[in-house]
């Protein structure tokens, strides 16, 4: 999988998290945090092992530190 994908991938994975959440706005509070954090969970797991599969492709993109954002360079 390449990064284009993943980013497109990722992006439905979104989505379908906003759907879900959205049908369970009609639930009593205790019983849609809990369902929130259940569906949250499992997107979480989704995306990582999407990001898995890019990184295999990628490992030394891993390694690369960011730049510091007060760094001119």
């Amino acid at each position: 999988m390449n990064g284009y994908r993943y980013l497109i991938e990722r992006n439905r994975l979104f989505y379908e998290l906003e759907d879900k959440l959205r049908k369970i706005e009609h639930l009593a509070a205790s019983e849609r945090l809990q369902r929130k954090a259940e569906l949250e969970a499992a997107f979480d797991r989704k995306v990582a092992k999407l990001y898995a599969q890019v990184s295999d492709e990628y490992p030394g993109e891993r390694r690369k530190n960011a730049r510091a954002l007060a760094d001119p360079h």
